[in-house]
């Protein structure tokens, strides 16, 4: 365990703070205050446990008057922007990473952001400017802009806005929209005004050249969300395309930001649910040159079944053809994720058989495997999701250590087999659509009802509910090697239980062949401690010299669990009290 103390101010706050009202009014959210009791939030954000993400008054007063006067006059709509700054359960400073979403009682997701460089925290890229107000019933974090709940995701965004129909239509054109689904994503967007600023044989030409046209598109994209307050003068934005050229801001308080010396910011954070767009007034352009064998193989290539029987994919050909999938693959523009024969191989023959004989479930699959348009390994970035044809999304991640790239934790071992209508990617694991989120895996497995209970009792859950997390997952007999005063201890300290399972967790996803042997994982507890990784084998992963993992790599909607029979207790905290130990 750890030497893990609470600040006595902390706990005489939560002990004699007033409830979020009070705080609220204590703070001085008088505006605040005023909208909730109109909308009649006040006995409800009293009736349970809630973090508020609070906008000063000053907030309030910078929202055109006509917009707060509509929302006065419409109680709905007005209890609908309050309770997207309304999140359940005490949410601490501590408890926020990167990219974190979570739920609002709006039913729509507000995104965290931290920016190192300026020690900013946004939430929808509303800078906090106070941290961790404590109520008697949650938590206050006050925020210096009120947000508003997104309209769609950013393709939404650009086909919802008439002064980028240029733009809709190039992305449409170049077969993007589906990248631009991706989770994470920033878009410096250039209206019809800026594309009306080149000269017209420069598009005349990117639209007769699709490739130089997708590469120049995604140099407009950043593979993070990267709001107003995250961005500083001299920054460089790697972005999307398949050198990664970067972008180069100036930001100054007479020109706002300027990106590459040329293009303004004319409208800037434009939540949308997956990213963040700005509206910039020219178009990027970068010295980009596609080779000319990508021309050549798109044009001589066969389709994408023609590809498969080439690269030997008899076993995937065959049961495409049995799911009567075939001709579906013929009709449209697809990249395929291609299990090997040897990744068909793998699967327990009773899966296989039963696959076969249940068609539906089998075209489900195979159709898991298959993402609209052609997407090239240079359009893949970490943590970058797209929807498959089965109606879930799949995750890419980049390891940059051993240069492997995988999908759903499967190694793509080849890339880039380019079909006359699409791509194919080998790779070397049938990937299983996750069949829910982390909390609903740990839910659904009856050796994982003691770390269920102790998340449940570390009111953790929501925090589970983040993208792109990687739980390392005790089982109850890990549990249970652990002395019992210990686990008691445990249960009767909350702080101190909710730091040790916040131990188990990665802020980012880490598949089995993303590890590596001597890595350090920093985990998500306030001290950001490490699990040091011994990778071999005949031990396979060993966690911290003792705990095995012994289930790897059980892909979830957000992120990933390893099932592991120790129970994970940081170094500094072996020899604390608190474990009755000396």
């Amino acid at each position: 365990m750890m030497i893990a103390f609470v600040a006595l101010t902390v706990f005489v706050q939560s002990v004699f703070a007033g409830n979020l009202v009070d705080v609220l009014q204590h703070n001085g959210e008088t505006t605040l205050i005023s909208l909730v009791k109109q909308a009649g939030l006040a006995d409800a954000l009293l009736s349970g446990e809630y973090t508020i993400f609070a906008p000063t008054n000053a907030a309030f007063s910078k929202l055109p008057q006509s917009i707060l006067d509509g929302l006065q006059r419409d109680t709905t709509a007005l209890a609908n922007i309050l309770k997207y700054h309304v999140v359940k359960g005490s949410i601490h400073k501590a408890d926020a990473s990167n990219e974190l979403q979570l739920e609002t009682l709006a039913g729509t997701k507000i995104r965290f952001n931290i920016y190192n460089h300026n020690h900013v925290v946004t939430v929808e890229g509303s800078k906090i400017t106070h941290f961790d107000l404590t109520a008697s019933n949650g938590m206050v974090h006050v925020i210096d802009t009120v947000m508003m709940p997104p309209t769609g995701s950013i393709v939404d965004l650009v086909a919802g806005n008439s002064h980028l129909s240029t733009l809709l239509s190039l992305v449409q054109s170049a077969g993007l929209a589906g990248a631009l689904q991706g989770d994470g994503l920033t878009v410096f967007a250039p209206t019809d005004a800026a594309f009306n600023k080149l000269d017209t044989h420069v598009l005349d030409n990117l639209k007769s050249h699709p490739q130089l046209l997708k590469e120049i598109l995604e140099y407009h994209v950043v593979p993070h969300t990267e709001y107003s307050a995250g961005l500083y003068n001299r920054e460089h934005l790697r972005t999307l395309d398949s050198h990664h050229d970067i972008i180069r801001l100036g930001v100054s308080s007479t020109n706002g930001v300027v990106l590459n010396h040329k293009s303004h910011v004319t409208q800037a954070d434009i939540s949308a649910t997956n990213g963040v767009v700005h509206i910039i007034d020219h178009q990027q352009m970068m010295i980009a040159f596609v080779t000319l064998t990508v021309f050549v193989q798109s044009v001589f290539a066969g389709n994408l079944v023609d590809v498969l029987q080439h690269n030997g994919e008899t076993t995937l050909i065959s049961l495409v053809k049995q799911a009567g999938l075939a001709d579906a693959l013929l009709s449209g523009e697809y990249t395929i994720f291609a299990p090997t024969n040897a990744a068909f191989s793998k699967l327990p023959q009773s899966v296989l058989d039963g696959l076969q004989r249940d068609t539906t479930a089998l075209a489900n699959i195979l159709k898991y495997h298959v993402v609209k348009g052609s997407i090239h390994k240079a359009d893949a970035s970490n943590e970058l999701q797209l929807e498959t044809l089965a109606g879930t999304k799949i995750r890419f991640n980049i390891y940059n250590h051993n240069h492997v790239v995988t999908v759903e934790g499967s190694k793509i071992t080849h890339f880039d087999l380019t079909a006359s209508n699409g791509m194919v990617h080998v790779i070397d694991t049938v990937m299983m659509p996750p069949t829910g989120s982390i909390v609903d895996l740990v839910a659904g497995n009856s050796h994982l009802s003691t770390l269920l209970s102790l998340v449940q009792s570390a009111g953790l859950a929501g925090a589970l509910q983040g993208d792109s997390l990687t739980v390392f997952a005790p089982t109850d007999a890990a549990f249970n090697k652990l002395d019992t005063h210990v686990l008691d201890n445990l249960k009767s300290h909350p702080q101190l239980l909710k730091e040790i399972l916040e131990y188990h967790v990665v802020p980012h996803t880490e598949y089995s062949a993303g590890l590596y042997n001597r890595e350090h994982l920093r985990t998500l507890d306030s001290h950001h401690d490490i699990i040091r990784l011994g990778v071999s084998s005949t031990n396979g992963v060993v966690l911290n010299h003792k705990s095995h993992v012994t289930q790897a790599d059980i892909s979830a909607t957000n992120g990933v669990v390893h099932i592991i029979d120790h129970v994970l207790i940081p170094a500094r905290h072996h020899f604390s009290s608190i474990l009755g130990r000396k």
